[in-house]
Parts: C-alpha cells; sequence; structure tokens
C-alpha cells in the first residue's frame, strides 16, 4: 500500500472514530448539549484537530444522519424487495419506517432535527448526499405507487408523488406522538385503505 493510500485510510478512520465519538454523545445528551470542546475530550483529540475533519457541530451532525439515512434506505429497499404488489411494497416500506423508529431512536431524531434545521448545499455540501439518498427512497415509494396502479391494486386516481409525501409525513405524525405498535397497524391500515383499488 502507498504511503497517500496509507494516509487517506487513516484519515478516514479518524474521521470515523470522531463520528463515532459525537453519535454517542448527541443520542445520550442531545445536539444542543454538546459542543465541539466535548467531542474534542471525547476523542483525546486538540479542538484544532477536529477542525481538519469537520468545520463545525453541524457539519458532523450531518454526517451521523447520511449514517441513518443509509440504514433506513437499507430498510426501505428491503421493503421494496419483498414486497409482491405495489400497495404490499407501499405498506412494507410504511413499517420499515416504524422499524427504523424502534431499532434505531438516535438516528431516527437526528434526521428529523436535521430536516427541521434547513442546512443547505451552499454551507453544506454534505447535503448533496443527503438529497441523493432521500431521492433514492423516494423513487422506490413512487415505483411501489406506479406498480400498484399499473396492477390495480392502486386507485388509478392517486397521484404517487403526492400520496407518497402524505403517507410519509402521516407515518412520522404518529410516530411522533403515540407509536404504540397498535396505533402504528390501526395508522398503516387506514393509509392503505385510502390508497388501495378495491374494484
Amino acid at each position: 500500500m502507498s504511503t497517500a493510500a496509507r494516509r487517506e485510510r487513516e484519515k478516514e478512520k479518524r474521521r470515523n472514530d470522531i463520528i463515532d465519538v459525537a453519535e454517542r454523545l448527541f443520542f445520550s445528551r442531545g445536539y444542543d448539549n454538546v459542543t465541539m470542546e466535548d467531542i474534542a475530550r471525547e476523542t483525546e483529540l486538540a479542538r484544532g484537530t477536529l477542525y481538519l475533519y469537520f468545520k463545525n457541530k453541524d457539519d458532523i451532525y450531518i454526517a451521523i444522519a447520511i449514517r441513518g439515512l443509509k440504514i433506513l434506505n437499507g430498510l426501505f429497499r428491503e421493503g421494496y424487495m419483498k414486497g409482491n404488489t405495489g400497495i404490499e411494497k407501499i405498506k412494507l416500506m410504511l413499517l420499515a419506517v416504524y422499524d427504523f423508529y424502534r431499532k434505531y431512536p438516535g438516528y431516527y431524531t437526528t434526521i428529523g432535527n436535521m430536516q427541521s434545521r434547513g442546512f443547505n448545499k451552499e454551507d453544506y455540501p454534505e447535503m448533496e448526499e443527503v438529497e441523493s439518498i432521500h431521492g433514492d427512497s423516494f423513487r422506490m415509494v413512487l415505483d411501489a405507487f406506479n406498480m400498484g396502479i399499473k396492477k390495480g391494486t392502486v386507485r388509478s386516481d392517486v397521484d404517487p408523488a403526492k400520496a407518497a409525501f402524505i403517507l410519509t409525513a402521516s407515518m412520522q405524525s404518529v410516530l411522533n406522538t403515540s407509536p404504540a405498535d397498535e396505533l402504528v397497524e390501526y395508522a398503516v391500515d387506514m393509509m392503505l385503505r385510502s390508497i388501495e383499488d378495491t374494484k
């Protein structure tokens, strides 16, 4: 391995180590209660060294959100692949959001907070990757809707893009207010009934 390649690998490892520590701190204390000084202390790095890898705390937060989005995207893909019909795929992707919420609450919170902070690509180029992952997940949902319309499991008068947005927002709202299993199952059933072709 060349010296340059080894240095690059070491740099990537240190970057991931910083993210690991920051993730643990953010998940346990909350974003507002963690400083760059806290992260530097926990990583045993000089504060100035942190700035060689991340320009500020928000930059690290976005990196953590990207980790979470990749996991969620994988769960979406799993649901998409398992479903045999459009409506089944939509159901499994909605349940994937719930699965993500239960298994990865820190990432779920981070993603929600990141979206509410309004980060933009001009200040944070990493948002390009965030948009790319979101786009991939959204395309799977649209494909499921289009398949359902084509095969007759989803009503033909449903607008896939609008419906996908509404169902996703509805699922998040349920999870943010009362994420009991029974209520989530009931909510998913209601959502599916609103788009299902019963003819």
